[in-house]
């Protein structure tokens, strides 16, 4: 994808930066959607991830780091190595405080 630049004023910028917000996604994306429709052709915008994606994303990022240290336990222990208590306890733990943080974004029964 090519990259344009366009000059503005503070009040254009602010102008554009209000409207995108109104519409959900970024300046950027505002502005590339404005160009096309302009010259009659449909630009596909992603919209910003809301609170609910970007919390899902972090907890997928950790259960993943706690994944790959459970994977690493698993192969030291395979080979004949000792895992410590206190490293599975400290799995156990994380994986219990993602459990929660993911219940919570439940949303509540209707």
């Amino acid at each position: 994808m090519a990259t344009t630049t366009i000059h503005m004023t503070a009040d254009e910028r602010a102008a554009l930066d209000a409207a995108a917000e109104a519409a959900g996604i970024g300046p950027s994306s505002y502005a590339r959607r404005a160009v096309m429709r302009s010259v009659g052709r449909d630009a596909a915008v992603r919209r910003r991830p809301d609170g609910l994606a970007h919390a899902v994303g972090r907890a997928l990022g950790d259960l993943g780091r706690v994944g790959n240290l459970l994977n690493q336990m698993a192969r030291h222990a395979h080979v004949g190595g000792r895992v410590p208590a206190k490293a599975l306890d400290g799995c156990r733990l994380e994986l219990a405080r993602l459990t929660a943080a993911v219940l919570a974004l439940r949303e509540p029964p209707r």
